[in-house]
């Protein structure tokens, strides 16, 4: 018996480094992934420096054969060339599915096979720079004088390929039904722009450009020193700041009117950091940390990747993997309680599997013409989603499954609305209210609500019936929330044998941190990406937008597509634990 996305066949036209992270995800969970080489050895991800070929290309085949008689047995065909480049490759659509009809071509450019940029050279600086990562980075600064930071590595072109692998799986499950193929015509500077967080909200609803400059909207929300490291500090909610006060003895400053509601924080960020910063340098981070946690208030260490390298809650969730060769890289964003991810092969030698082409499987029939008209539309059309998420990070996930034709029912509490209900992201000349919160209309485009309380006696038979024709629960409530209002993971499945139970947590459902709080930006903090920004000689920063929350949603919606393929071809149904940090 076949699991994960084992049989299926994947074709990688090598190129950077986006492209070799979409395949890799295939790979992890089992597909067989060929990656075909240039023949002169030119290869942009193994020249690379810090070795990290042999982390991309883990689990795959290497060949420099022919693309041609590869692409005849291929379900997926990846690449990230552009139209004249593809043009003399002969990576058209037409041309490859002229010869197998149910291919799904997806191409993972800078700027898409289309429009006047289609043909332009560009890096992932050139991405971050064009979609405003970079010009909001760093957040908060106060220098004018200095340029915009593109954080290290490469989180651009992983986040926006995990979403293109996405795409490329779900149309590969429709093209499984209808025997038809698309093109999957992927930009990546079109999928960084739409993770600008409150950036697109800013210039079309109230004509203002956001910027790297000024002030936060959430006041705290910083990065402070102490004794021997630093840590961060994010604070939302006016109960919040109150635990705060109580957890730093009530000093007397904190009693100023300027300090009172979260206006006058904002308003006074510069003070409220002098004298933060003066309270946190006599603290040592994982006291502080741990205090901080148990008395609800967001403040997480901001790690470097050596510190990553041992901490405790890395460890015992397995994050870290070792090579079949013996090197230590990262895995998944998630875990599942199906036995899909693993490290089944080395990064191979160049051309090391020549000749060998695809291996062996057992081909389910394709659908003849008049049983594939009968499944028509987007590739999700037909699956149903009931969505407990708020905020960004859940949303974000289920929007993606929207957008591919999910019918997401979000289920919302007048009694405790999503912060971005809240938020004052109004249009020009218009009150704010639940309804004309442009923050939350960018993220929960494509979707239904149901306004319930949860907490009523009338609730469970809803969503109880919700549940029982459901195909995703999705949630991203504190660990143990879900289990505490009667929906755990148990009896969900108890309602729906067949339902795929997604959570999304700062911390994972398990390890000795799965209670810590967490919203998007400790992602950075605790990952290591914060320690590694900033200018020379200078402090640690914030990036511009706060990408662990876009990650973890876009690391979601990409393991719930997979779900679904699984158990449909399968029969095997997940449950997905996703981990921001």
């Amino acid at each position: 018996m076949q699991h994960g996305l084992e049989g299926i066949r994947v074709l990688e036209i090598a190129g950077g480094v986006g492209l070799a992270y979409a395949a890799k995800l295939f790979a992890d969970l089992g597909a067989d992934v060929l990656r075909v080489e240039r023949a002169s050895g030119e290869d942009t991800v193994r020249s690379r420096p810090h070795d990290v070929h042999h982390w991309l290309n883990t689990n795959k085949r290497a060949t420099t054969d022919e693309v041609g008689p590869l692409a005849g047995g291929a379900d997926i065909v990846l690449h990230d060339r552009g139209p004249a480049s593809a043009a003399a490759a002969h990576l058209s659509h037409a041309e490859l599915a002229a010869a197998n009809p149910a291919l799904v071509l997806c191409s993972i450019t800078a700027f898409g096979m289309t429009g006047p940029y289609a043909d332009f050279a560009a890096e992932e600086l050139t991405v971050i720079h064009a979609s405003s990562w970079g010009f909001l980075s760093p957040s908060a600064s106060t220098r004018r004088d200095l340029p915009p930071l593109k954080a290290p590595g490469h989180h651009a072109w992983i986040n926006t390929a995990t979403i293109a692998a996405t795409v490329a799986l779900a149309a590969f499950d429709h093209a499984d039904r209808t025997g038809r193929g698309p093109h999957v015509d992927f930009s990546v500077f079109a999928a960084a722009a739409k993770m600008t967080e409150t950036a697109p909200v800013s210039a079309s609803y109230q004509q203002a450009d956001a910027s790297r400059l000024g002030v936060k909207i959430v006041v705290p929300w910083n990065i402070y020193p102490c004794k021997d490291g630093l840590v961060q500090f994010i604070c939302p909610e006016q109960t919040q700041w109150e635990a705060a006060v109580l957890l730093m003895g009530e000093p007397e400053w904190t009693r100023l009117d300027v300090f009172a509601t979260g206006d006058d924080r904002r308003e006074n960020s510069d003070l409220i950091d002098v004298y933060l910063a003066e309270w946190t340098s006599t603290q040592r981070v994982a006291d502080l940390v741990r205090d901080a946690q148990a008395a609800r208030v967001c403040i997480s260490p901001v790690s470097t990747m050596a510190q990553l390298d041992t901490d405790a809650h890395f460890r015992e969730r397995g994050f870290f993997a070792t090579t079949p060769d013996g090197r230590r890289v990262p895995g998944p964003g998630f875990r599942t309680d199906q036995r899909w991810w693993g490290m089944r092969r080395a990064a191979p030698g160049p051309g090391e599997h020549n000749g060998e082409g695809w291996l062996p499987r057992q081909d389910a029939a394709r659908p003849q013409p008049d049983d594939a008209a009968s499944v028509v539309g987007l590739p999700l059309d037909g699956v149903r989603v009931c969505d407990f998420s708020w905020i960004w990070a859940g949303p974000f996930c289920t929007q993606e499954l929207a957008h591919l034709g999910a019918d997401v029912i979000k289920l919302e509490s007048a009694g405790h609305l999503c912060l971005f209900r809240r938020l004052p992201y109004a249009p020009t000349g218009m009150e704010l209210t639940p309804d004309t919160a442009g923050l939350f209309h960018l993220y929960n485009s494509d979707k239904r609500s149901l306004g319930i309380d949860l907490g009523h006696v009338d609730a469970r038979g809803i969503v109880e019936r919700l549940v029982s024709v459901s195909d995703v629960v999705v949630d991203n409530f504190a660990v143990g929330t879900m289990a505490k209002l009667g929906y755990g993971i148990e009896e969900l499945r108890r309602i729906n044998p067949n339902v795929v139970v997604v959570s999304l947590s700062g911390y994972g459902q398990t390890g000795p941190d799965a209670a810590n709080m967490a919203y998007g930006p400790v992602g950075g903090a605790v990952a290591g990406l914060y320690a590694a920004t900033g200018y020379e000689g200078g402090r640690a920063s914030e990036t511009g937008i706060s990408v662990g929350d876009p990650g973890t949603g876009i690391a979601a919606a990409w393991a719930v597509v997979a779900a679904l393929a699984a158990r449909r071809r399968n029969g095997e149904v997940a449950c997905i634990d996703v981990a921001m940090v």
